[in-house]
């Protein structure tokens, strides 16, 4: 599974996945005109590492909503326990 943050320049961090590189294509093509920096995580590894500190996008207090998106998304999927 491919996990994305996008970090738009308005508005709050949000976190979409893809089942798999031909899904991640479709989906990038549907979105209008991104504004702003997005993080790919390639796999399931990637993800948890990126939201336990590994990722300097997304670390450190100011970018709290980014982890807290990804987070969500990892739980929702089972990566991770709730209790995280």
């Amino acid at each position: 599974m491919i996990h994305v943050v996008e970090l738009p320049d308005q508005g709050h961090p949000r976190a979409w996945f893809a089942y798999d590189k031909e899904d991640f294509v479709c989906k990038l093509a549907t979105l209008a005109n991104p504004q702003g920096e997005r993080c790919v995580y390639w796999d399931d590894t990637e993800a948890v590492a990126a939201f336990e500190g590994g990722d300097p996008l997304i670390a450190g207090k100011a970018l709290w909503r980014a982890r807290f998106a990804l987070h969500e998304q990892l739980v929702a999927l089972e990566v991770l326990a709730d209790d995280c």
